[in-house]
């Protein structure tokens, strides 16, 4: 569906969207069931088999890739309700940083060698990532300090750190300071590149630094313009995280409703007591304003005003509402937490890196305060 500048028709789900998301959920619990949780500093195969699925059966990676590049042409109101689904079987995989932040990045940047590498991406043959943050880890246009060869074709000196998925990525899109500002680049693992995996918190959820050394790359769009390719990015990748986050509340608050029916002690079941009542009543609160804050971002037209709203404000919300209703959730279930016994330690994992993934909360509350005019 399609926003109306006027605000005159109302935002609601479809039938095709509401047989997308079944189609995914039903993917998603058979092939990635929480049961199968990883051992600590173990790779998932279920979650390999995943990207498998997600390129040939559901088109994924090029959900919002336009046609011409080889995608379906969609919306981020498409992604949002995969993004949602995985949410809620706390998938892994390079999704986030491939189809929604090194893809986005390319689709702003525009040019040439994006339009060389945008089908591939879209078909999954090729995963990227986007290389931006450095010591600081900020995603800060001032912090990006990675230089560019001043004479020849483009070489790559710098180190970027926490980077999505790089150690699976065959593309890097990396963000460089050159005498016209910012600009985005295409790299390659191999030749001046070398990538060392971080420890994380949450394992699905991987990261490493990317050391460039005279590294070899191309030129992505026009000189001095990569920053606003970024931050296009960003604004996708937050309404990505925000509608994933929305879909880790709510499988953590089924979870809970269903312990509370079915836990009994001093002979009637647990959900019958005041305080685990009141703490279920939170959960679905918090998870239902965050549901309305994710779709509101996802449907905003791509670099608008009301986007960049959008996304502020989800990821102001979501992320700490997540935390919140994860931590919840562990105390219904008898303050079950970091245990490997139990899969609700994987939302908990997942709920605290998230605020490590892209900007933090507080940045985004900083932003929202700059796009309404407080100055906050």
């Amino acid at each position: 569906m399609t926003p109306d500048p006027a605000g005159a028709a109302p935002f609601h789900w479809t039938a095709e969207h509401e047989e997308f998301r079944g189609v995914v959920r039903k993917l998603t619990e058979t092939r990635v069931p929480l049961a199968c949780a990883p051992a600590p500093g173990s790779a998932d195969p279920a979650e390999r088999e995943l990207w498998r699925t997600w390129t040939t059966e559901l088109g994924l990676p090029g959900l919002v890739i336009p046609e011409e590049h080889g995608g379906a042409g969609f919306s981020r109101l498409e992604l949002a309700i995969a993004a949602e689904e995985l949410g809620r079987a706390v998938a892994g995989g390079p999704l986030l940083a491939s189809a929604v932040l090194a893809t986005e990045a390319l689709l702003a940047a525009g040019g040439d060698v994006a339009a060389e590498v945008l089908p591939a991406l879209a078909m999954g043959t090729a995963v990227a990532t986007l290389a931006v943050t450095e010591g600081t880890r900020r995603w800060h246009e001032q912090d990006v300090t990675t230089a560019v060869k001043d004479t020849g074709p483009p070489r790559l000196t710098g180190t970027k750190d926490a980077v999505l998925s790089a150690a699976d990525a065959t593309l890097l899109v990396v963000a460089a300071r050159e005498e016209a500002g910012v600009s985005l680049f295409l790299a390659e693992p191999g030749d001046g590149v070398e990538i060392t995996p971080l420890e994380v918190l949450d394992g699905s959820r991987p990261m490493a630094r990317v050391t460039l050394r005279d590294a070899p790359a191309r030129r992505v769009g026009e000189p001095g313009q990569g920053w606003a390719a970024v931050e296009r990015a960003l604004e996708a990748g937050t309404v990505f995280l925000a509608a994933e986050q929305v879909g880790g509340s709510r499988a953590l608050l089924d979870a809970a409703v269903e312990h509370a029916k079915t836990r009994v002690q001093f002979g009637q079941p647990i959900g019958r007591f005041q305080g685990v009542k009141h703490r279920l009543a939170d959960m679905a609160a918090r998870t239902e304003l965050a549901s309305a804050a994710a779709a509101w971002a996802a449907w905003q037209p791509p670099g608008s005003d009301a986007a960049a709203l959008g996304a502020a404000v989800a990821g102001a919300y979501c992320s700490e509402a997540y935390l919140e209703t994860a931590l919840d959730a562990i105390q219904v279930h008898g303050g079950m937490a970091i245990t490997w016994e139990h899969h609700a330690h994987r939302f908990l994992r997942r709920a605290r890196a998230d605020a490590a993934v892209l900007r933090a909360p507080r940045e985004h509350r900083r932003q929202l305060g700059a796009v309404i005019g407080t100055g906050a």
